[in-house]
């Protein structure tokens, strides 16, 4: 008799890699897929699950944050509850590090304070609370705190940052990038579904319920070397080295916080997504990776973010991609022959 697993959430890149991970380990995947702002019926669902995935859930822009906030909560809450009454071994809710807002102490451990600087991550410890108080009424709680994701079926985060590189360097065969910068973990998706897995079959309750795991790579390395890997896998080539700027990064940080995203980020992006939309319509490639600026990338462009991993570590996890310089040029490449980035003619 296979073991199973409901998966709930927003259906996407990681609901589709966490379920192809569990159904290659032998296990029976049900998916609830959450499509609109009404949490679906759970606990129906849940019954006869040894295993509740939560993956989260994205929320219309037009909320408010805190709406979208409460909205995210209430869905862990249901999941944590529907968990609990289906007799369920584990409920494991995938979060993210970026509840630690910039970390105080490097590497950042799990027991860090959680200080949230933006909407959507204030919106994201807010979820992973009410998991932690739904363990608290005995929901068998296990919590993921993955670091910036990449892989060749994502859309969203830092992989549109490639699609920035490719329109500000339209016609050029060299690419300027930074000296060094920012010192951050980068994790691949295949990764975190692993991780995932992992944690539910860990075989010892005493040793993951009511605990948290930071999830990412083994080697920490700055933004460029992270940046030269990818434009060079884009058919560019590193130019000339430029110095960074801490100090006018934090400067203009704060006069982001200050200002509304209809007066800074709206306007910017609709500009972005039509320079895109021309860009792609040359070039053949699909329009789905438009280039987005947002709060979340600017933070984590303003200082080091880098995670202890000794915990899952410790378990005996191991990850099949131990640093992006070798999996990161190799998803570029699959978003190239995917057609969702342009290609680079090379001379």
């Amino acid at each position: 008799m296979p073991r199973t697993a409901l998966l709930t959430g927003t259906p996407g890149a990681r609901e589709q890699a966490v379920a192809a991970e569990l159904g290659a380990r032998g296990w029976e995947v049900r998916r609830l897929p959450f499509t609109g702002d009404a949490i679906p019926e759970v606990g129906q669902a849940a019954a006869g699950a040894e295993v509740v995935v939560h993956l989260g859930v994205r929320t219309s822009h037009e909320r408010t944050a805190a709406e979208r906030a409460r909205a995210e909560a209430e869905a862990v809450s249901a999941c944590a509850r529907a968990a609990r009454q289906a007799g369920a071994a584990r409920f494991l809710l995938l979060s993210t590090a970026s509840v630690y807002g910039r970390p105080r102490h490097l590497p950042c451990d799990e027991g860090e304070l959680k200080r949230p600087r933006t909407p959507r991550e204030r919106a994201r410890w807010q979820a992973e609370c009410a998991g932690w108080r739904a363990l608290r009424e005995g929901t068998p709680l296990v919590v993921l705190r993955p670091v910036v994701t990449y892989g060749p079926t994502l859309r969203g985060g830092a992989i549109r940052a490639l699609s920035l590189i490719a329109l500000l360097n339209q016609g050029r065969r060299r690419v300027p990038i930074l000296r060094r910068g920012p010192v951050a973990h980068l994790v691949h998706l295949d990764d975190v579904a692993r991780a995932v897995a992992f944690l539910a079959e860990h075989p010892r309750d005493a040793e993951v319920v009511g605990r948290a795991f930071n999830v990412g790579d083994e080697a920490p390395l700055p933004l460029g070397e992270h940046l030269a890997a990818a434009v060079s896998a884009l058919g560019f080539r590193p130019g000339r080295i430029l110095p960074t700027w801490p100090r006018l990064t934090r400067a203009l940080l704060w006069l982001v916080r200050r200002l509304p995203d209809r007066l800074l980020f709206a306007p910017a992006n609709r500009r972005l997504g039509g320079a895109w939309e021309r860009l792609t319509a040359a070039s053949g490639a699909a329009p789905a990776l438009a280039p987005r600026l947002d709060r979340e990338a600017l933070h984590w462009m303003s200082g080091d973010h880098y995670y202890d991993t000794s915990r899952l570590a410790a378990l005996g996890f191991r990850t099949l991609h131990p640093t992006s310089l070798e999996a990161l040029p190799e998803t570029v490449r699959s978003l190239v022959e995917q057609g969702l980035l342009p290609a680079v003619a090379r001379r």
